[in-house]
Formats: C-alpha cells, structure tokens, sequence
C-alpha cells in the first residue's frame, strides 16, 4: 500500500490550528461568561478544568494527531479494487471493487492548492471514499488509471 505526499502532515497541521482556534475562541469566551456571571468557585474550577483540556486537545489535534494519521493513512489501486486504509482511533479499510464505480473527483482547498496537494473523491452507490492529500501529479495519475479501468470494464461488458 502507498503513504501520502509528506506534505500532507503540514496541511493536516494547519487545518487543525485553524479550527483549533475556532474552538479556542469560543471556549474562553464562554469562559469569560462563566466567570463574570458567576461566584460560585466549584462552576469556575470546571470551567477551567474544562478549558484546560479543550486546550491539551487542541495542542495534540495540531502537534500529534497529523503524524498518526499520516502513519496510518495508507491506499492502494489495483486493477480490481481501490482500498483505503486511514484513521487516528478508530481505523478503516475501505474497499471498493472498480466496477462499482460510479463517479470521480479530483479536489482540493486553498491550503492544498499552496502545498500543491489533491483529493480522489470516489463514488460508488453506497457513498464515497476519499484519498487525501496526494500530489496533484498522483491524484491525476489515479483518477487517469480508474477511469482506463472502468472504461474496459465497460468494453468487455459490451462486447459479452
């Protein structure tokens, strides 16, 4: 099974620190809030104790998580099935047969835009399945490789 673009950790660490400030910004307001309209000591400890951990998960979501998630995230395309293999806690193998696609995608966002990266976004009846953070010249390469797949699959259905 092939691993991801390496760049795709520092994308993973940016997406984090954005939303982790998101969520930062409204834990210390609501902690604001906590402390002016209260007096009540133990409401505050667990607000702050709260606080505390939002901001210990926030740290791991940006310094440990993306290297974990990289380690694990791994994909394979052969010429009957496409597998994805990713995860932090709870990992998943995805697997689906080349026949049962239905649609492709190549994406990305403006952070992957910068690192040059791409997202495979597969169809099928059932839902979708993602490869993440890929050179553009690799998502291109696959999408290319399951398109030639799928359009012999079709041929020799036809010719049957």
């Amino acid at each position: 099974m092939k691993s991801l673009d390496k760049k795709g950790i520092t994308v993973m660490r940016i997406n984090a620190i954005i939303s982790g400030l998101i969520i930062l910004i409204i834990s210390i307001i609501i902690t604001t809030i906590v402390f002016s309209n209260t007096k009540n000591t133990f409401i505050q400890m667990i607000d702050i104790t709260i606080l505390i951990i939002i901001i210990v998960g926030v740290l791991l979501d940006i310094i440990v998580f993306p290297k974990i998630r990289y380690n694990r995230y791994k994909y394979l395309v052969t010429d009957e099935r496409v597998e994805v293999k990713k995860g932090l806690f709870l990992i998943t193998t995805s697997i689906i047969q080349i026949k049962r696609i239905q649609k492709i995608e190549l994406s990305n966002g403006p952070i992957d835009r910068k690192f040059g990266l791409s997202n495979v976004n597969i169809y099928t009846a059932a839902g979708t399945v993602d490869i993440k953070f890929l050179s553009n010249d690799e998502a291109r390469e696959i999408s290319d490789k399951v398109n030639e797949l799928l359009k012999n699959k079709l041929e020799k259905k036809n010719e049957n």
